[in-house]
This record gives C-alpha cells, sequence and structure tokens, in this order.
C-alpha cells in the first residue's frame, strides 16, 4: 500500500477534526443581547434610590449587577464597581436571595455606592434574566436594552470593555 493512500485521508480527518474543535470552542451569542432589560418589581434597597425600568431608560447605561451578603466571589467586585462609576457609568445593584438590611451592610462593608438598587427576594429578575449564578453584571443602555453581560467577578478588562459602550 502507498504512504499516499493512508496520508490523505488521515491529513484531511485531522484538518476536519481541529475545524470542528474551533468551531465548538467558539463563543455562542448570548440570546439576552439586543434585548429589554425585564420589568423591574423590586424592594427597596435601603440607602439607594429606587432601581426602576424608568431609571434604566433615562438616556444614559447603566450596569446593572447582580449580587447578594452571602456571595463571597461578589466582595471582588466593588473595586471594578468603582471603576466603572468613575468612568461614567452609572451603577445599580440588585440583591439577590438577600434581607435588606444584610444587603445595606454588605454594601457599607464593601465601600459600594449604587446609583440606584432594589432586592429581588423572590428571584423574579434573575429568573427573566435567566441567569442562576452571582455575580453577575448587565450593560444597560439609556433605552432600557442589554449590550453586554458578564458572568463572574468584574475584571479589569471587563471594565474598560463595559465603559467603552
Amino acid at each position: 500500500m502507498r504512504p499516499s493512500r493512508i496520508v490523505a485521508p488521515l491529513a484531511l480527518t485531522m484538518a476536519l477534526l481541529l475545524l470542528g474543535v474551533r468551531l465548538a470552542l467558539r463563543p455562542s451569542p448570548d440570546p439576552a443581547i439586543g434585548r429589554r432589560f425585564p420589568h423591574l418589581a423590586l424592594m427597596p434597597l435601603p440607602g439607594t434610590p429606587p432601581l426602576t425600568d424608568a431609571r434604566l431608560r433615562a438616556g444614559h447605561a447603566t450596569a446593572v449587577t447582580l449580587f447578594a451578603s452571602w456571595c463571597l466571589p461578589c466582595r471582588a467586585d466593588a473595586p471594578a464597581l468603582a471603576a466603572l462609576r468613575a468612568r461614567g457609568v452609572a451603577v445599580a445593584g440588585i440583591a439577590v436571595r438577600d434581607a435588606p438590611a444584610d444587603a445595606a451592610g454588605f454594601l457599607a462593608a464593601t465601600h459600594t455606592r449604587l446609583d440606584a438598587g432594589g432586592i429581588d427576594a423572590r428571584e423574579r429578575t434573575q429568573v427573566a434574566l435567566g441567569t442562576a449564578g452571582i455575580p453577575e453584571t448587565w450593560l444597560v443602555d439609556g433605552d432600557g436594552v442589554i449590550r453586554a453581560r458578564v458572568r463572574g467577578t468584574l475584571q479589569p478588562d471587563d471594565v474598560a470593555r463595559l465603559a467603552g459602550r
């Protein structure tokens, strides 16, 4: 048997496998991007103005972060949220499955300032967003449309990306 009869099919098979791996590793588009942020019916978060649908359609970008006082990774987001505010992005917070006093205490302990906030005690907003984990941050444009999503703790490149939109 000639070596070319073995090498050519093997090379073709390897090329197809590599193409398949590249396609499988390519991030799929987030279906939430381009959709309106879900309707908000939140309990008040002590010490912050209320986060409402109207506030998310007030003509300026807002980073909406989902957090909780019991969430250890959420503590790491505090400097990134401050950096977003310093770059002119409004920052709103939604405390998930949290008591008002605990959420307010968390914000004070982490020195996190919010432009608006609320408590999603029954996880309705979290479910409407299609997420189960926190922290998670959403960039909402001035018309209330989701433009970006960051799952997990915010990193410095996330801050640059969100602030640059």
